[in-house]
């Protein structure tokens, strides 16, 4: 397999339940060191590892997760919704983990110093998330890590949120940056130069070669998304140039990759 590094979208998500300890965990046990997950601001402002705006999907509760405690986050279970696959990597049929959590930033970046490569999204569009965030990183000592290009340990930051991408910068400017959008085009990539970001991720059903040359010739690293339960959209991000992506399935994109 050439260059090109899978990233382990909310820990081995496919196998274990999404941005818990028992996601990154697994993702580390099966050879992966490259992880992504999501931060978000609590209701009074702590940064939490979750990925909706909404508690209920992956929770044993229901509420926005801006409109919840940090003392009502540490009570909740993060694993009874999920069920171990009979075809995955970690524990397997229902109630596999029964007592996984939602972790805060500083659980993650104090368990994972030293051992992996964090891609962290920010999540949502609070103003403060941005700052936050920076102040967990600076703390456990993430700022001084390697940077944008997967090697672990190390810290990339990402964001949909072209206004949070400006926030994290202009605060760490030392710290890669990827802005995470449908499709690459000319404005974007001016965009994307203009404010001094070191990459740009595209969904892997929408990358083109011809793009990812474009966005290589402005000096943007390409790393794609959205790849989901697609064998093809796995292979057509491997074949387009991009050094990268996310991926819920990692060992069994790892074979896939190696076959061909």
């Amino acid at each position: 397999m050439k260059n090109f590094t899978l990233i382990a979208h909310r820990g081995a998500s496919y196998d274990a339940p999404e941005n818990t300890f028992e996601a990154f965990d697994l993702a580390l046990e099966l050879g992966f060191d490259n992880f992504e997950t999501d931060v978000q601001l609590t209701s009074d402002g702590r940064a939490v590892i979750i990925h909706d705006d909404r508690i209920d999907r992956t929770t044993d509760a229901t509420g926005l997760v801006a409109e919840t405690g940090i003392a009502k986050f540490k009570s909740l279970n993060a694993g009874l919704w999920f069920e171990g696959p009979e075809d995955g990597a970690g524990v397997t049929g229902p109630m596999a983990y029964p007592e996984a959590f939602v972790p805060t930033l500083d659980d993650i970046l104090e368990r994972y110093a030293g051992k992996a490569h964090i891609h962290l999204e920010l999540k949502s569009t609070d103003v403060d998330l941005a700052a936050v965030s920076m102040k967990s990183l600076k703390q456990w000592g993430w700022l001084d890590q390697h940077t944008g290009d997967s090697i672990s340990p190390g810290l990339t930051i990402s964001s949909f949120h072209f206004e949070q991408l400006e926030r994290s910068i202009a605060l760490m400017p030392n710290i890669a940056h990827g802005w995470l959008l449908q499709k690459i085009d000319k404005a974007s990539l001016k965009a994307a130069v203009d404010l001094g970001l070191s990459g740009i991720y595209p969904n892997a059903n929408k990358v083109t070669e011809k793009r990812i040359a474009d966005a290589n010739a402005a000096g943007l690293v390409v790393r794609t998304w959205g790849i989901a339960d697609s064998k093809a959209a796995l292979r057509r991000a491997y074949r387009s140039g991009a050094v990268g992506t996310t991926v819920d399935w990692p060992a069994k994109a790892r074979d896939i990759l190696e076959s061909i």
